[in-house]
């Protein structure tokens, strides 16, 4: 685990997590315990702790940032040099790198691009103002919030250009794909630099490819400094002409031939957004080179010296008095004063006659409180409020005004003149500008659980710049939308950069099932749910435990796909009444009709008839009956002919839930051929023994089954039969 993590520094900045790793330095996630904020720290990495050169390089940076307060800028907050520790607080930023967003996109609209573009500007001509240049622009040290605004940060290099006229020990240092040419070959550079690697950005963002790419750094920071360029329009054809020569414009080898600011190149911008036929002039090396470097090594002498030359040729030394000869001179001739005269006359008409035409014109204009006579100088007031610029204007010029959305500038502020900067005018004439009525705002319409296509088709065409990420959603089918940054019914800018998240599916796709055995059924299909399984309810008998689960379809701790139907048993409170057949032997030799009687707890429950019983070895007689849980039954076999009974024939234990019968005594099956007619069971012998012989198995059998008997005297017969019929009477 890293050590920093769970650190609180100065005692107020807790670090959570780690967020980036740089060559220099980590950058941590941490809260601001007193302003009760998430910030992003960035800490030296040990290893350059006791690097003096690194030091300095690590200070510089906060030195740097720290006078820079911009909107496009990320805030510092504060630092800390200690021997322990050197970190510095900033913004945290939620967000995207633009580099995520071009590769997300692969090209981009180009009006897309230089709302981008116009912002990172922006930032740099702040920072550029302040002394400051980067050094190190490039997509992945710009972030991107979801409105569409941009942060440039990580100044890791930058230094004040002012103070030092190289980079640090005369190496080049930033990414080689938006490197400058002069940046390269480690000669001096300065605020043109940075506007070389806007370019580069920009011809990526408008073509889908880096202007300058090989097989390692080497390589392409020397197609930076020597290859040509190969046109935006010859790899993207939609790209305006306009446009194509700001991007070369900005990318020009020579830094005297680029823009010389970044106030330069968004005016440009802003030219070409209001008419997108402008011609630049910037192609075939057609821009004017300006050969000075803003450092301190300018010398102001050095254009003393050119305008003093430019008078060497009317030096006195250059007038030669012997050219002068006396001989050649010849007296002048008399003149006449008639034509002096004519001329006088003239001359005094066309005078009167203008006098007469300014006064006419002067009246016209409403006298001395109409006539303006002084010119002034149109001002850019892009970018100024307009009320200011009306109060500040108001004796000089005029103003036409027309009022437009604009998602760049904010209400009330100028974003055009028809007129250019510098170009003279008299005091009173009007000037015809824009101002902004700020954003054009709409509602972002509900995507979740639409396409991802039909969703992003939607926003396109509502006018919002669509991002598209992924995350896993339980409930949400894969390829839907589970939601938008900003949500659904929001009040959003046109042109702001809506995120559309999309579901990845589950995350797991098996789910172990939980024991629900005691739940009540609400608290186990809740359970059931969480878990995202599909819970099926039935109701059952038991005894006791009401409206509790019993049992369950699926075990506890078993891996089922989500989704899976788990039964989960409830409990009646009592058992339910069901029924049971189970079969009552009869032997062989049994004959006549017969009924069947059931007992439990001394009362009848059933009487099942026996018209005719079968007389092969192994037959049964099939008794159903109706309980709940386990009871006993006493049966009774009565023979309707004789009216002898065998009490009991046998006694079964039934057990309802389990579904299962088993004889607890008897049956005697011998006591029933007690009760068979003695005539019919020897005819029936008789019949056997001349129509078949039975097998040595079956003799057996026989023998086994068929009970040895004594013959009883006549009073003993009768006194059996008289027990018999009693009993009957009694079982009935």
């Amino acid at each position: 685990m890293d050590s920093n993590i769970g650190k609180k520094l100065d005692g107020r900045y807790e670090i959570t997590e780690l967020i980036g790793v740089g060559g220099m330095a980590d950058v941590y996630k941490a809260v601001d315990v007193m302003e009760d904020r998430e910030v992003a720290v960035k800490i030296l990495k040990p290893e350059f702790a006791e690097n003096e050169e690194f030091l300095r390089r690590f200070r510089n940076e906060s030195k740097a940032i720290a006078v820079l307060s911009h909107p496009n800028i990320v805030k510092i907050y504060d630092v800390g040099f200690s021997d322990e520790i050197q970190y510095i607080v900033m913004e945290y930023i939620d967000g995207i790198t633009l580099k995520e967003f071009i590769e997300q996109q692969g090209v981009l609209k180009w009006k897309d691009a230089l709302h981008f573009v116009t912002q990172i500007l922006r930032a740099l001509q702040h920072a550029h103002d302040k002394g400051i240049v980067h050094r190190d622009i490039k997509p992945q040290n710009i972030m991107l919030f979801t409105d569409g605004t941009i942060k440039v940060m990580d100044f890791g290099i930058a230094r004040f250009s002012r103070i030092d006229g190289k980079t640090l020990s005369d190496k080049t240092i930033g990414s080689v794909h938006y490197i400058s040419p002069e940046q390269a070959r480690g000669d001096i550079t300065d605020e043109r630099s940075d506007i070389y690697s806007v370019g580069a950005m920009l011809y990526e963002m408008l073509t889908g490819h880096k202007p300058f790419d090989g097989e390692n750094p080497v390589a392409i920071a020397l197609k930076h400094m020597q290859d040509d360029l190969v046109m935006p329009r010859d790899i993207m054809p939609s790209v305006p002409e306009a446009l194509e020569e700001i991007v070369i414009h900005a990318m020009e080898k020579d830094p005297g031939r680029r823009y010389q600011s970044a106030a330069d190149m968004i005016r440009d911008i802003d030219t070409f957004k209001l008419n997108q036929s402008v011609v630049f002039g910037y192609k075939n090396g057609a821009a004017p080179v300006n050969t000075e470097y803003y450092d301190d090594d300018y010398d102001d002498d050095y254009y003393d010296d050119r305008y003093d030359s430019r008078y060497d040729r009317y030096d006195d030394d250059d007038y030669d008095d012997d050219d002068y000869d006396e001989d050649d001179y010849e007296p002048p001739k008399k003149r006449s004063y008639i034509m002096p005269i004519l001329l006088a006359v003239t001359v005094a008409v066309v005078i009167m006659a203008s006098v007469i035409i300014c006064i006419t014109v002067f009246k016209s204009l409403g006298g001395a409180n109409g006539l303006h006579t002084s010119s002034v100088e149109v001002p850019n007031f892009v970018g100024m409020s307009i009320v200011d610029v009306e109060q500040e204007w108001k004796d000089k010029l005029q103003f036409e005004i027309t009022n437009e959305n604009n998602n760049e500038y904010e209400s009330g502020i100028i974003f055009w003149q028809a007129d250019a900067v510098g170009k003279t005018v008299k005091e009173g004439y009007t000037c015809t500008i824009k101002v902004s009525k700020g954003k054009q705002m709409t509602t972002i319409p509900n995507m979740v659980n639409k396409p991802k296509e039909a969703a992003e088709s939607e926003l396109k065409a509502a006018g919002f710049v669509v991002f598209l990420t992924s995350e896993f959603n339980d409930d949400v089918p894969k390829g839907n939308v589970t939601k938008t940054e900003p949500a659904a019914g929001t009040e959003f800018y046109v042109g702001g950069t809506v995120k559309i998240f999309v579901s990845d599916g589950p995350f797991d796709t098996q789910v172990k099932v939980p024991n629900v055995v005691g739940y009540t059924q609400d608290k186990a299909v809740q359970a059931l749910k969480d878990n995202k399984l599909n819970p099926v309810i039935k109701e059952v008998g038991h005894d006791g435990d009401k409206g509790l689960v019993i049992s369950q379809s699926i075990e506890k701790d078993t891996r089922v796909t989500r989704g899976s139907d788990v039964i989960i048993y409830i409990s009646k409170g009592e058992v339910d009444e069901s029924s049971l057949t189970f079969r009552l032997p009869i032997p062989n030799g049994a004959f006549g009709s017969y009924s069947v009687v059931l007992y439990n707890n001394a009362k009848v429950v059933a009487t099942v008839p026996m018209d005719k019983a079968e007389t092969v070895a192994g037959s049964y007689l099939e008794v159903t009956v109706k309980g709940k849980k386990e009871q006993s039954y006493t049966i009774h076999v009565r023979n309707n002919t004789t009216g002898k009974s065998v009490a009991p024939y046998a006694v079964v234990s039934v057990d309802f839930e389990k579904k299962t019968a088993k004889f607890t005594s008897g049956p005697n099956t011998s006591k029933l051929l007690d009760i068979t007619p003695t005539t019919t069971r020897e005819t029936t012998k008789a019949t056997e023994t001349t129509t078949e012989e039975p097998t040595q198995t079956e003799t057996q059998t026989s023998k086994e089954t068929e009970p040895t008997e004594t013959k009883p005297t006549d009073t003993e017969k009768t006194k059996k039969t008289q027990n018999s019929e009693d009993d009957n009477n009694n079982d009935e």
